[in-house]
């Protein structure tokens, strides 16, 4: 198993810089091609009522977005040919759907979706960050970089959010590719304060950590293994907290929440992490 196309989302040339070097380092790693979408949206009028019903149309707003798409395609050129990568810039205009229904559609054929933290300062944030939107809806494995800081992009240290969800046993193994490589891998299991030892013991439905172990030695990774009893309200921070303990590079874990007339609701250790992340994290819904 391995990452043959990278899909990264551009849309914001502010941020481009960092989240492209971050994926080519990836895509050289595994020789894939690396994609850059841009989606540049319509800001007139009308538009902006139909598209996005939920959102105060921006009063005056004074944006080019076909200059924005030219700085994008500077900063992608000069990546890729830095990092060697074979690229393809890809610039396509959002006139009947919002720039986030275009992009998860796109991002289904990826292998990995590559995709910047939402801004929540930015004014142009509710209309072109979308990252949430990718991770919940594209099928795919979305790993989302923070805007603080600078990240490693192939990492020595993951972390493993597992709950024994479906959603976390996606992320596990969508991650294998990244896993491969790292040096130190913690399987977090996550346990619910309220749950006594002996009705794990007793619930079949488990996996023990032992059969997870021995799965993911046969693709010549190693794990330890610690135990976090959490209240499922503090889940969230946790792994936050968790992952800046242990100076971990990746956090690999699922994503949980649906969408419900073009805004999401988010599960509270999802929505937390997204907000609060300082770690690259690859997401799976």
């Amino acid at each position: 198993m391995s990452y043959r196309t990278l899909l990264v989302h551009l849309n914001d040339s502010r941020r481009a810089g960092k989240l492209l070097r971050h994926a080519a380092e990836i895509a050289s790693a595994f020789e894939a091609r690396l994609i850059g979408l841009h989606v540049s949206p319509t800001f007139h009028g009308r538009a902006i009522d139909a598209q996005y019903p939920s959102i105060p149309a921006v009063q005056g707003l004074q944006f080019s977005r076909d200059e924005e798409a030219d700085h994008l395609r500077a900063i992608f050129e000069e990546v890729t040919n830095k990092e060697r990568v074979s690229g393809d810039f890809r610039v396509i205009a959002a006139e009947h759907h919002t720039p986030a229904d275009i992009a998860v559609a796109r991002a289904r054929a990826a292998d990995l979706v590559v995709a910047s933290q939402t801004d929540r300062e930015w004014r142009l944030s509710p209309w072109l960050d979308c990252s949430d939107q990718l991770a919940i809806e594209c099928g795919r494995p979305v790993l989302i970089v923070p805007n603080a800081g600078e990240s490693r992009a192939l990492p020595r240290k993951a972390i493993i959010a597992w709950n024994q969800s479906r959603e976390a046993t996606r992320a596990m193994h969508e991650a294998l590719p990244l896993l491969k490589g790292t040096r130190t891998i913690e399987l977090l299991m996550l346990e619910e304060a309220h749950n006594g030892e002996l009705a794990r013991q007793l619930d079949e439905t488990v996996l023990p950590a032992s059969v997870v172990v021995q799965a993911l030695a046969e693709h010549g990774i190693k794990l330890t293994v610690a135990t976090l009893k959490t209240l499922a309200a503090s889940v969230g921070r946790q792994i936050c907290a968790r992952a800046e303990q242990e100076q971990a590079d990746l956090v690999v874990m699922g994503a949980y929440g649906h969408s419900r007339l073009r805004e999401f609701v988010f599960g509270g250790a999802t929505r937390h992490v997204f907000t609060h992340m300082t770690v690259p994290t690859l997401f799976s819904h």
